[in-house]
């Protein structure tokens, strides 16, 4: 596939900047820079679909630094900041999911469920309280991977790790059930989508709510919307809902161990808590799909230098545009050039396959 072929198939906006000689950058730093922030248009960069939507409208205005877009939208639930196209998309998908949970709440079916929600919880810790043997045993199947998930949940350091009794009562697993099916991260800072979702919850494991978790919300800014083939598809959100933030991590950890990265530097990545478990998990499979290639290491390190949330979120997204770039354009290996991690093709050339917006030159 050539690259115009290749940037035309990607669904998101990428700039992908190839070096194949020092002469290049010399003609291009002739080049005038254009003054920053930049004042752009959002309808020149996201498609008519996308700008406005039940609960929300992205400002047209859009702020620039160079190389992304700053965007404000208006929601029925305050005015969002979104750093990149990436989190906008993000961001009015949990918008959209916010408004389906909302919407479900108002049915009789959650009502009812409702209503035996709470006494459900509450009976439910006091039996784990006065007999947790008894009450793990008729509780659940498959002792040993739910146990180990209940006494990660006690000693996990992770922010993301839900508590023992939302743990033991399968509470954290119907939230995560819920947002994948949704196209939503688990873990997302989008407060009115952990509320409902956690009400719904609530409902599902202590009241018996039986909806259906696939909850249809569309696939514009979906969580594993990257992810190339149906089959990695399923296994992708698979891992996210069977797995709390404890046991995804000793599975990426394993897998990156497998692809040569020492155990120090999957470790130091994974503590990392400016990722949610499951962007790092996203960036462990991109990774695997890069296939047997030098350099994966040091694409590790990198990311996990990532200082805060916009590092973390751009850093998910490279490592699945390089994935993508690697898989249906030209092989290579990653090296190491000022602490950043690039691309060298088999044919020379250098390559960063960047989640930008705007070029500012």
């Amino acid at each position: 596939m050539s690259l115009h072929k290749f940037l035309k198939a990607i669904s998101r906006l990428v700039v992908v900047i190839v070096v194949v000689s020092s002469a290049s950058l010399v003609s291009a730093t002739d080049e005038p820079f254009e003054q920053r922030p930049l004042v752009l248009i959002a309808s020149d960069f996201l498609p008519k679909s996308l700008l406005s939507g039940e609960g929300y409208s992205v400002n047209e205005q859009v702020s620039n630094d160079g190389f992304q877009n700053t965007y404000t939208m208006e929601t029925d639930y305050g005015v969002i900041t979104a750093s990149s196209s990436v989190e906008l998309r993000a961001r009015i998908q949990e918008v959209k999911a916010t408004r389906a949970l909302e919407k479900l709440e108002r049915s009789d079916e959650f009502k009812d469920a409702a209503k035996g929600a709470v006494s459900g919880l509450v009976e439910g810790g006091k039996a784990l309280v006065t007999s947790p043997v008894d009450t793990t045993k008729s509780a659940v199947k498959g002792m040993g991977r739910w146990l180990g998930n209940v006494g990660r949940s006690i000693t996990s350091d992770d922010p993301h790790q839900d508590n023992v009794l939302k743990t033991a009562l399968g509470y954290d697993a119907a939230k995560r059930a819920y947002a994948v099916e949704m196209g939503v991260d688990p873990y997302t800072d989008f407060e009115p989508f952990q509320e409902r979702l956690g009400e719904v919850a609530r409902a599902a494991t202590a009241g018996g709510l039986v909806t259906s978790v696939a909850i249809d919300v569309g696939t514009e800014g979906a969580l594993v919307g990257t992810v190339t083939t149906v089959t990695s598809l399923a296994s992708m959100k698979s891992i996210l809902k069977d797995n709390p933030p404890a046991t995804l991590a000793k599975i990426n950890k394993e897998k990156l161990e497998a692809m040569g990265v020492k155990g120090y530097q999957a470790e130091a990545l994974l503590k990392n808590y400016n990722y949610t478990p499951a962007e790092v998990t996203l960036i462990v499979e991109a990774l695997k799909r890069m296939g047997d290639m030098k350099g994966r290491e040091i694409f590790v390190a990198f990311a996990t230098a990532a200082p805060d949330r916009q590092v973390a979120r751009f850093m998910q997204h490279y490592a699945e545009m390089l994935a993508d770039y690697i898989t249906t354009v030209e092989t290579g290996d990653i090296v190491d050039i000022s602490g950043e991690a690039w691309f060298v093709s088999g044919a020379g050339s250098l390559v960063g396959a960047f989640p930008l917006d705007y070029l500012a030159w």
